[in-house]
């Protein structure tokens, strides 16, 4: 992030109540998942995508591994909560289809996911 703070920065002691809040009711769940972890590169390649004008954002989903979903993941990845980076379009860009956008629309041709799952792999976390 830069040095410059905005409206939509979180301070650290602020972010660490809404984990701590979050942890309190949704680690009694095998499917809880404190953080997903993602590496520079992904981050880099969905700007890239995210900065090539036909884009307007980034929208995140809560999804959850199946048997059918883990696709070279471990097993115990199974029933674990996740999330979903979709980049979205700018309204009025053509989609592979040939239809055209509506403002926000998700790209679902251009999904990320298989970040680290915490817990399992927590190194590094604060929150």
């Amino acid at each position: 992030m830069s040095q410059e703070k905005t409206i939509t920065n979180v301070p650290a002691d602020i972010a660490k109540e809404m984990v701590a809040a979050y942890a309190k009711e949704s680690s009694k769940n095998p499917s809880y998942t404190k953080a997903v972890w993602f590496p520079a590169e992904q981050i880099i390649e969905i700007t890239k995508t995210l900065q090539d004008g036909k884009h307007d954002g980034l929208r995140i989903y809560f999804g959850q591994y199946t048997a059918n979903t883990l696709d070279g993941l471990a097993s115990e990845y199974v029933g674990r909560n996740t999330v979903l980076l979709t980049p979205t379009f700018a309204a009025g860009q053509i989609k592979s289809s040939g239809g055209i956008t509506g403002e926000h629309e998700d790209d679902t041709e251009d999904i990320g996911n298989k970040g680290s799952l915490c817990p399992k792999e927590c190194d590094g976390t604060e929150l």
